[in-house]
């Protein structure tokens, strides 16, 4: 099956941000990196990577991180893919995220 690569992006000013691939009947997404990062340095904040609503992975951000998957983290079969980046915390601050991967 001929493999789709994807980059899903979203930004906020102190509300979550949430990088989404939608869920293809069918199909699964395979996540290789996510990155997120603030506008200005922001309180430590949670980045967490979802397989539909279940949490698959999660760490910290305090200003940036990139988290790379060397050989994938995949969904579940029709489940989307997402990236949640928690609020700054301070108006003003914006965070983004995106998500890398592909579907099959």
């Amino acid at each position: 099956m001929e493999r789709a690569g994807w980059v899903a992006t979203d930004s906020q000013d102190n509300a979550t941000a949430t990088a989404t691939k939608a869920a293809v009947t069918g199909r699964h997404h395979i996540v290789y990196s996510a990155d997120a990062s603030f506008s200005v340095t922001a309180t430590i904040q949670i980045l967490q990577i979802k397989d539909g609503t279940t949490v698959i992975w999660e760490g910290y951000v305090h200003s940036s991180r990139e988290v790379v998957f060397p050989g994938g983290i995949s969904t579940s079969i029709g489940a989307a893919a997402s990236a949640v980046l928690a609020a700054s915390g301070t108006g003003g601050t914006i965070g983004k995220v995106n998500l890398h991967g592909t579907t099959y």
